[in-house]
Formats: structure tokens, C-alpha cells, sequence
């Protein structure tokens, strides 16, 4: 906030390091600020041009707004997009599936591609980020497109490939 002190979470850590046999790498500080808008707009504007701001740190990052921190997996900011979190990550994806199409996998192969790889790859980010709407629909267009070969046409739906697997689905 727009009277906090640095100098006071710096002591609080340098306690805790203290107790815990622990070291902070300041040059890796994310700082991420918060109050009014135009409060966020200055600080970050005055540390980019003059690399200083009050009691903070040097060389350090000051987050502006609309630009994501990532802080263990998830994504944080003032203004975030929440599909431009997950834009990456389905990239990653797209990418992925693209060089197992490259093979001659079965239906099945597919399916334990689909769970290592889809699952692993969004699994954590839906639990601490959540997933919006449009991105589990493009989500639904890439896995489609992986499982029947970029057909229009598929033998079977999508509603039935998800059933559970003693009920005929995937």
C-alpha cells in the first residue's frame, strides 16, 4: 500500500531467515504494487525510469499493470488476463500433441497421452488459477483435433468420449 515500508517485511524476513537457516536473493524480487491505480501507475513508472522507489530494493522487478507474476505455478498481478495465463501453457500444449500426431498411435495411446499430458499440463494451473470459459473450449478444439486426426466428422462424440471408461468412454 501506498504507506507500507519496505525496510518493515525486509526485518520480518531477515527474522525468518534467521530462524529457518534460509537466504532471500533480493535480485529475484518480484514486487507486485498495490493501492490505487494511479498509485501502481507512478511507483511502477518511477522505479522503470529511475530504478528507485522509497526504501525498495534496487535491480529488482516492479510488475505494471496487466502483467502477470508467476509465484509458485500461479499467476498473479493487477489486471490480469486470466486467458493470457493460460495462453503458454496451451501453446506448450498444441506443440506437444503435434509431435505424438507425428507417430502411429492407437485410440488408446491417445488416451494415455491425453491423461499424462493434458491433465499434467493444465491440472495444477485449473486448481490455483481456475480455467475461464474459452480457454476449456479451445482446450476442447485441440483435444478433438489430436484424437481424430483433425477430422470434421468423428465417429464418436465428445460427450461420449468422456464418460467413464466402464460406461463406453475414453
Amino acid at each position: 500500500m501506498e504507506d507500507d515500508k519496505f525496510q518493515d517485511l525486509q526485518s520480518t524476513l531477515n527474522t525468518w531467515c534467521s530462524a529457518a537457516k534460509a537466504k532471500f536473493n533480493i535480485s529475484k524480487t518480484e514486487i507486485i504494487p498495490i493501492g490505487t491505480p494511479a498509485y501502481r501507475e507512478e511507483f511502477a513508472r518511477t522505479y522503470k525510469v529511475t530504478g528507485r522507489w522509497k526504501d525498495y530494493p534496487l535491480n529488482v522487478h516492479v510488475a505494471g499493470e496487466g502483467e502477470p507474476v508467476r509465484i509458485l505455478g500461479a499467476f498473479f498481478g493487477n489486471n490480469i488476463g486470466e486467458c493470457e495465463v493460460w495462453s503458454t501453457r496451451l501453446t506448450k500444449l498444441e506443440d506437444t500433441l503435434k509431435r505424438w500426431k507425428l507417430g502411429r498411435t492407437t485410440l488408446e495411446g491417445k488416451r494415455h497421452v491425453t491423461q499424462m499430458f493434458v491433465g499434467g499440463m493444465t491440472q495444477f494451473l485449473t486448481d490455483v488459477q481456475r480455467m475461464p470459459d474459452q480457454v476449456k473450449s479451445r482446450l476442447t478444439r485441440i483435444l478433438r483435433k489430436y484424437i481424430w486426426d483433425d477430422k470434421h466428422n468423428t465417429p464418436v462424440g465428445l460427450a461420449h468420449l468422456s464418460l467413464p471408461f466402464d460406461q463406453g468412454g475414453f
